[in-house]
């Protein structure tokens, strides 16, 4: 009796022994699969990306990509967007939408959108007084939060391995662009509505960033590089004007990042 007491106690030992095993050879096994994933869209192999992805969903695997997509949007990586883009439009709408936080699917979807300052909770707007050139300067709105005034939404540009966006008005029919001139003092750049978008002055891009658990972004001019951004000047109805800030940006996320809404 004693002989089949310690023989079944060896056997519960060597079957505890091979679960832990093999259950540290999965974590490890994922881990490798995750730092793959997470190179080959650091690296802007965004087609193997892709395939890896949906793979790993079929597989029921969808915890790697949920992690190294937190993981990119924590380290502030502008492929994020390549990324996701990518898999919208590769066969991967699914797994943007249950992987992805929802401001990434409004964006890729063309919905329309609110985009609202973090630093001083303004929505983003055009005035409507038009120029010479019949555009209208851009301002955060002092007051509004629901009318179509503050109705944009992103369309995309695949180039060079890129996404870019036109960022269009929907109260105006009019697109987001930087001015070619800098102030004499800040070196900054005003922003305009403008009926064309022809060039690199209507295109931007974006950089994922979190911050005290909201996930916003950095709004990039392709043209100039330059962030934007609300001034520090409150006129008289309240709004400030836009701009594109000459300078670094991604470490202040709390200043110059931008909430992406549902409108």
């Amino acid at each position: 009796m004693k002989f089949l007491v310690v023989f079944a106690s060896c056997v519960l030992a060597v079957s505890a022994g091979v679960t832990e095993m093999s259950a540290g050879s999965m974590s490890s096994s994922n881990k490798e699969l995750e730092e793959k994933l997470y190179n080959s869209i650091l690296t802007g192999d965004y087609d193997s990306a892709v395939r890896q992805s949906l793979e790993y969903e079929n597989q029921g695997k969808g915890s790697i990509i949920q992690n190294v997509v937190n993981n990119l949007i924590i380290d502030k990586s502008r492929n994020t967007m390549e990324y996701c883009y990518k898999l919208w439009v590769g066969n991967g709408q699914h797994i943007v939408r249950k992987y992805f936080p929802y401001n990434f699917r409004l964006i890729m979807a063309g919905n329309f959108v609110k985009l609202i300052y973090r630093n001083y909770n303004l929505a983003l707007k055009l005035g409507p007084t038009l120029d010479p050139a019949n555009e209208r300067l851009a301002y955060g709105d002092g007051k509004e939060k629901n009318s179509d005034l503050i109705s944009w939404k992103f369309i995309t540009l695949w180039e060079n391995n890129r996404v870019y966006f036109k960022i269009h008005n929907t109260k105006y029919n009019q697109y987001l662009k930087l001015s070619s001139t800098t102030d004499c003092n800040t070196q900054d750049r005003v922003i305009f509505g403008t009926n064309t978008a022809d060039t690199t002055r209507e295109q931007w891009f974006l950089q994922p960033t979190k911050y005290e658990n909201d996930v916003l972004f950095f709004i990039y001019n392709r043209e100039y590089n330059d962030a934007l951004k609300l001034g520090r000047i409150v006129d008289a109805s309240g709004d400030r004007m836009a701009f594109g800030h000459d300078g670094e940006v991604a470490g202040l996320p709390d200043i110059f990042s931008w909430f992406v809404t549902p409108f």
